[in-house]
């Protein structure tokens, strides 16, 4: 089972009240902490308590968000490793995750556009070891994308438009 880091009963949103987020249950070990929000300090009780991690931060990974927001160096410069978690946890965090939450999104060609690229800058941080990427490389690479997406009817944000 996964769920959001609000699972472990953390209250992450200052308009609800600590009783809401409250349990008695006990989180079955098995389960993964989908992190989302809030600071190191969440992913490292999580980590110590011997849950896995997938971290998916919400202002590195919404695909949702603007590029102004969001743009494609900033969502490649995500690593999943939190910095300040302490070592002796990073094995505890096994990927990450980003999202497109599409009840604002009007159109598929909108939701392409919000998607594509920045869907490929995340697979090369799930794929690539940190020593090895190259943001230069990564984007000149792009080229040859952009072409499968345009051959298979795919939007995508144009090259002047992603560092906005």
């Amino acid at each position: 089972m996964m769920g959001w880091n609000e699972i472990m009963g953390h209250n992450l949103h200052n308009y609800q009240d600590q009783k809401d987020t409250k349990t008695t249950q006990k989180l079955a070990k098995e389960s993964i902490i989908h992190f989302w929000k809030g600071d190191v300090a969440l992913a490292t009780t999580a980590a110590s308590a011997g849950y896995e991690i997938v971290n998916s931060l919400h202002n590195y990974t919404y695909l949702d968000y603007k590029y102004k927001n969001l743009p494609l160096s900033k969502a490649y410069s995500f690593d999943p490793i939190p910095e300040k978690l302490d070592e002796q946890f990073h094995d505890k965090v096994i990927g990450l995750g980003c999202q497109m939450w599409g009840e604002w999104i009007p159109t598929n060609g909108e939701m392409h556009y919000q998607v594509f690229p920045r869907i490929a800058a995340y697979a090369e941080i799930g794929w690539t070891e940190k020593k090895h990427k190259n943001f230069g490389t990564f984007k000149a690479s792009l080229k040859n994308l952009q072409k499968r997406w345009t051959a298979k009817g795919i939007y995508f944000a144009p090259d002047a438009y992603l560092e906005k």
